[in-house]
């Protein structure tokens, strides 16, 4: 008996009192001794959070609420498990849609019922050794140390390079995190040099489709497919790519196509809504949205525009009553979200609006207004564009249009948003004063922060500060600005000494960065600049 798995700590998932008992019984009978119990999964999410398992074993039927397959996304999803994690997915049936959803979420095994001892036992013993040595490698993720994640990949490989396809798919996806995508690249390409593996291929898909060379992501996700169509993450991806290569009917008919594999996917089932509502196919846009809030329903992790979508092809089937109903419902699921309830109230609104009910109209559109009074500046960008929306409809022409310029300088790099924008103005026919709008307001900003970035670098700290601080006041989503901002007042510390009131300055800023964008690659590195920032004396 391997020392490292009766020391493991077990958590045994199963709504059935008797499964459990018997599972709980088979893990002692190993000489573990520390083994916990779930009964359903809204259970076993609370028990992960609480505590660190080195092994799970959960059943994919959990009753009513999430099963297995949502259980083991949403810990992944939340960080309550890791890398070094053993995940054995168990079930009574062998559905092809119970097969597929399970093989999507990977866990580490798929067991059938009946299990006895000496089937259980072996698959674990022969994981736990592997996983365990990569517990080094999870505490680096958790802290966000890329770069020592990989470097401890490395040792592991140079230790022992028999099975190296989960180290090397590890290190991948770590590069993809720190946005080196040459290091990924070639990981992924001296991987496909052995031999076609779908992983790896898809992953160099990826990289094609960062780097904006669409049609090689295209060929690479429909290789992917050709050898292996059971590989469905290569169908998201190449749907995304056909939407941006333009060809959006063959995206949908990819996206239909995986959903017939596995259809429990809530967001496969969300992104299949919005590309069949793009192209005016309302019925199985409608059918994907319901999928969507279905599949979701019990999950932490709601998509709330999966609702606000339905209601707009609801509306836009002239089923008014229906939208009214569904955003009805998305106010009360999503009540505590400030930002979905002005989105429904603003697309309550313009279905009022399109009815002929103006009084209704004009109040649903007061309460979005009132509610955006409330947390100035922090409107998210989905709820803004609705807003706008509503007030193009009610003749709002220059509140509509002051809301719009706002959010693109809030938002000036992202282009996928700015194309949101322009489609808004296209379809109310003001496509030229919207594009002139989109390109006037990213043109202020980036000048802004030119002129302050020039500013530090000619050692003017002060007026490039002034410059930055007055920008972020006047935009106070710009994360840009925060972290260019950032970059000044640690420059100047590091010119002139520490500052008490520039340290905490900064630190606030990075503080908000990280709300908006937790992934923004400059935070790590700018933490690491106010160490030595710090140290010095003022």
């Amino acid at each position: 008996m391997s020392a490292s798995l009766t020391q493991a700590r077990v958590l045994v998932v199963d709504d059935f009192q008797g499964m459990r008992t018997i599972l709980r019984d088979i893990v002692r009978a190993m000489g573990v001794t520390r083994v916990d119990t779930a009964a359903n999964g809204k259970d076993a999410l609370r028990t992960l959070h609480g505590s660190r398992y080195d092994i799970v074993i959960c059943d994919y039927n959990l009753g009513p609420g999430l099963n297995g397959q949502q259980v083991l996304d949403e810990a992944r999803l939340h960080d309550y498990i890791g890398v070094s994690t053993i995940w054995v997915m168990v079930t009574a049936e062998k559905t092809a849609e119970m097969v597929m959803g399970a093989a999507e979420v990977k866990p580490d095994e798929y067991l059938l019922k009946p299990i006895n001892q000496n089937m259980l036992q072996g698959r674990l013993e022969r994981l736990i050794v592997k996983k365990q040595s990569l517990r080094g490698v999870e505490e680096a993720i958790r802290a966000r140390d890329y770069a020592t994640a990989i470097a401890r990949c490395d040792q592991l490989l140079q230790a022992d390079a028999s099975k190296p396809q989960e180290l090397l798919r590890i290190k991948a996806d770590l590069h993809l995190k720190q946005g080196n995508h040459d290091a990924a690249r070639a990981l992924f390409e001296s991987v496909l040099a052995v031999r076609s593996v779908p992983w790896a291929r898809t992953g160099l898909g990826k990289v094609y489709f960062s780097q904006g060379h669409h049609e090689k992501a295209r060929d690479c996700f429909a290789q992917v497919l050709d050898e292996n169509r059971m590989f469905v993450e290569a169908s998201d991806w190449l749907a995304k790519t056909l939407e941006a290569l333009g060809e959006r009917v063959r995206a949908q008919q990819v996206l239909q196509d995986a959903v017939k594999l596995s259809p429990n996917s809530a967001s496969r089932q969300k992104v299949l809504g919005e590309t069949a509502h793009k192209n005016g196919d309302l019925g199985v846009a409608r059918a994907a949205f319901e999928k969507t809030i279905r599949i979701s329903e019990f999950s932490s992790n709601k998509n709330p525009g999966a609702y606000v979508e339905l209601a707009k092809v609801l509306s836009e089937n002239d089923d008014s009553d229906e939208a009214l109903k569904v955003l009805a419902r998305t106010k009360g699921v999503f009540k505590d979200r400030i930002d979905m309830v002005i989105q429904a109230a603003a697309l309550e609104s313009t279905v009022y609006q399109k009815t002929g009910q103006n009084d209704l109209s004009q109040a649903a559109m007061a309460q979005a207004e009132q509610l955006m009074a409330s947390q100035p500046g922090k409107l998210a960008p989905d709820a803004a564009l609705e807003v706008a929306q509503a007030m193009l409809a009610q003749g709002r022409k220059e509140q509509a249009f002051g809301l719009m310029r706002d959010l693109v300088k809030n938002h000036h790099e992202d282009t996928g948003l700015s194309n949101r924008v322009e489609a808004l103005f296209d379809q109310v026919q003001m496509g030229a004063e919207g594009r002139s709008l989109i390109r006037e307001s990213r043109e202020e900003v980036i000048q802004i922060n030119n002129q302050g970035v020039l500013l530090a670098k000619q050692g003017n700290f002060a007026e490039g500060a002034r410059l930055l601080r007055t920008a972020l006041h006047n935009l106070p989503g710009n994360e840009v600005v925060m972290m260019n901002l950032c970059g000044l007042l640690i420059g100047q510390m590091r010119a002139q000494g520490k500052s008490d009131t520039l340290m905490t300055e900064v630190t606030e800023l990075l503080e908000r960065v990280r709300d908006i964008n937790p992934q923004n690659e400059k935070l790590r590195q700018y933490l690491g600049l106010l160490a030595p920032a710090a140290g010095r004396a003022g």
